[in-house]
């Protein structure tokens, strides 16, 4: 791990962080993300979320802040096709997940969930066939697990 800090590489961490947060409970205010981004440990202003939240396209319906639309969305929604590349999953220590794919897929997988920038994923590295997870602390494995299911 290096010891800089990479803008781009925070964003996606941060913008990764709000979409995680809008699944987990209702947020109504700008400052309600920057709350919650802190807690998680993620540094945020409330300038830095107004600009996330034009970024991801979000909404607000009912006075809270949603994702758009799928048909909305510019991207493909890379938590269903990860899905679709991952064959099983297994702990490796407390920091490390190990996931299984078909052969050839494992790229594609270690990509999609260093785009997500989840929230605990330190990085990954890739094979033809299997993807090992870095996680920054043991308590991610779940999250992580419960997530890709």
């Amino acid at each position: 791990m290096n010891n800089y800090s990479d803008p781009a590489e925070n964003k996606r961490r941060r913008q990764g962080a709000i979409l995680e947060a809008l699944q987990a409970e209702p947020l109504s205010t700008q400052q309600e993300i920057v709350r919650v981004l802190r807690r998680k440990g993620v540094r945020s202003t409330q300038v830095s979320v107004s600009r996330d939240i034009s970024e991801l396209g979000l909404v607000k319906v009912g006075g809270r802040y949603q994702p758009p639309p799928p048909a909305a969305r510019p991207v493909p929604d890379l938590r269903s096709s990860l899905r679709t590349l991952i064959r099983g999953m297994a702990a490796a220590g407390p920091n490390l997940l190990v996931v299984r794919c078909d052969p050839g897929a494992a790229p594609r997988a270690a990509l999609a969930i260093d785009e997500l920038c989840l929230p605990g994923v330190v990085g990954t590295i890739a094979g033809d066939d299997t993807v090992f997870v870095a996680l920054a602390a043991q308590a991610d494995h779940e999250r992580l697990l419960s997530f890709l299911r």
